[in-house]
């Protein structure tokens, strides 16, 4: 008798035409027993074995659980055995008829449970995995209310500069203030409302986990061996269910972080009287602020279908946009989220922005003091990086915003910095007198720094990138590429008479390595173990002396400056 409420009476006595309250439950029965019965049970030499609970704590457990029977329908026998190469449980008889040249046989009575101080492997990643999925659900909600938050008081900030601004004019432009504040408001209602609904949906899904965890702390209290073992194929069905339900909403940007930001009319400084609007209100809904981390049980984690490798030959590279820069001595050039693109002279104390469209708008001095500042640029995050100073006084690098590029904080380094790379906090330069040195950005000032064991002492004037584990130095003195550890062990090296004079150098997202041959005029691409190369871009593209190269991995977009003042664009796709 497996049903989801069993019966108050026992079933022993009911067969005597006898009505008794029944107190325990025997799941290997499958029968419900008063007190007499207990006591016969417990000392009856058939039954002694079995684990006997209290019927209020048997009808707690999920009603899944309690209905998974104990006992062979076709033989009537005990259920003591599982075939793994038929994912089917068996008693004795099963055994000798059907599964006599099965290898994967285990008996169920070996499978650890909580009665025996062990807490089953799939029960405890199941655990695992809806804690994960509670958590994660937790700072979901907390961070979809804090972007509640956030619009609100972008919406007052936006509405002083509304203000602001229009105390600036006269009473002419009431009726555009107007149209204005209320497109901010009805903004920050659609969107407000956009991430309740978002709220809804994860405060669903975590009842479903807070039902998870107390059917699961029910089982580890009072289900049987064979009912914890059938059981955690439906808890890893459940919760890879929720955690999918989850991911979804990641997936599909319901999570993405709703900005808004308020753009003036560029005439409204003239006060021509031409304006036919105040401003205008964008929201940026492209940046997250919270991310998921799944430490549970892989195989009741959500699979991502993403390709970890591709083959350097099905890389195409075809071209967007080819523009002027007019000024030669191009060493350096990054891109910013917006699509903006910034590029550095070297030594000319000049950084220059252009459009995603290669139009110029903007020229910037990066050090007042000085003039022969600049070299190489890295991306720290969605608008910001770090320029580099390369082989001219002071020694330093410095924090440039890409959509305004303007300086924000200067670092004091004790070398002469060329090519940069920036990961996990870790700032990577090649120097002009101690080799590829590591600084820690987690230390004030970048006072914490290290050597790279192993690499070359001179590097002036060369390249370097980095990955997760990684760091690609693009040595332009013997031509070679190498890969390092962080502890400065050799991976490998990449030396071929196709690559002349390599110096910037990036990745893709797969990690494979793009590099610019100044000599042999081409962008060469190598696979992530350096064993291949290839060249995609060459001199019948029109490639002449090529410097600084930069991959966008969001938008699949790579960026070269040649150092003739040449940029080139283009978007690279994956035949997969």
């Amino acid at each position: 008798m497996a049903t989801d409420e069993i019966a108050s009476f026992c079933n022993i006595c009911l067969a005597r035409d006898q009505n008794k309250l029944a107190k325990e439950y025997c799941p290997q029965c499958e029968e419900a027993l008063c007190g007499d019965c207990v006591h016969h049970h417990k000392i009856s030499k058939s039954t002694k074995s079995h684990q006997t609970i209290s019927l209020e704590k048997y009808n707690k457990l999920p009603s899944f659980i309690k209905q998974i029977k104990h006992n062979c329908e076709e033989h009537d026998c005990f259920l003591e055995c599982y075939c793994k190469s038929h994912d089917s449980l068996c008693c004795k008889r099963c055994l000798i008829s059907g599964h006599k040249e099965c290898k994967e046989t285990i008996f169920i009575e070996d499978f650890p449970t909580p009665s025996t101080g062990y807490h089953p492997v799939a029960l405890h990643n199941i655990e695992k995995a809806v804690k994960d999925l509670d958590t994660n659900i937790c700072f979901a909600i907390k961070d979809r209310k804090r972007n509640l938050t956030d619009l609100l008081e972008q919406k007052q900030k936006i509405l002083e500069q509304i203000k602001k601004k229009r105390k600036e004019i006269n009473t002419v432009l009431d009726n555009l203030e107007g149209v204005l504040i209320d497109k901010v408001s009805a903004i920050e209602k659609e969107y407000g409302r956009k991430i309740e609904e978002v709220i809804a949906k994860l405060e669903d899904e975590k009842k479903k986990v807070d039902e998870i965890i107390e059917d699961v702390d029910s089982v580890k209290m009072f289900a049987s061996n064979l009912q914890i073992f059938m059981g955690t194929k439906t808890f890893q069905e459940k919760v890879l269910s929720n955690e999918m339900n989850v991911q979804k909403l990641y997936d599909n940007g319901n999570l993405n972080n709703f900005t808004m930001q308020c753009t003036f009319n560029d005439k409204m400084e003239g006060f021509i009287k031409e304006i036919k609007t105040f401003g205008d209100i964008e929201i940026d809904s492209r940046e997250k602020h919270s991310s998921f981390s799944w430490t549970g049980d892989k195989s009741s984690q959500i699979t991502k279908s993403t390709v970890s490798e591709t083959l350097i030959e099905n890389i195409h590279l075809m071209l967007e946009r080819k523009f002027d820069i007019c000024r030669s001595g191009l060493t350096g050039c990054a891109m910013s989220e917006a699509g903006n693109m910034l590029f550095l002279q070297a030594h000319a104390n000049n950084l220059l922005r252009y459009g995603a469209n290669g139009q110029f708008k903007s020229e910037s001095r990066i050090n007042s003091k000085y003039f022969q500042i600049g070299y190489d640029l890295t991306v720290i995050d969605s608008n910001t990086v770090f320029v580099s100073s390369g082989g001219y006084s002071p020694q330093q690098i410095y924090l440039m915003e890409i959509d305004s590029a303007r300086p924000r904080q200067v670092f004091k380094l004790d070398d002469f910095c060329c090519g940069l790379s920036y990961q996990n906090e870790l700032f990577i330069c090649c120097s002009y007198y101690h080799g590829i040195k590591i600084y820690d950005r987690s230390h004030q000032q970048l006072t914490y720094n290290r050597t790279l064991n192993n690499a070359p002492s001179d590097v002036h004037d060369t390249y370097v990138t980095s990955n997760e584990n990684f760091i690609f130095h693009s040595n332009w003195c013997d031509n070679s590429i190498v890969c390092y550890d962080f502890s400065g062990l050799v991976q490998w090296k990449y030396s071929d008479s196709l690559l002349r004079k390599p110096y910037g150098i990036t990745l893709d997202s797969f990690s494979n390595i793009y590099v610019a041959g100044s000599e042999s005029n081409n962008i060469v691409v190598i696979s992530p173990d350096g064993k291949q190369g290839r060249e995609v871009i060459g001199p019948t593209d029109g490639m002449v002396n090529p410097r600084a190269i930069y991959f966008d991995k969001n938008k699949s977009m790579l960026l070269i400056a040649s150092y003739n003042g040449v940029a080139f664009l283009y978007n690279a796709t994956y035949n997969i």
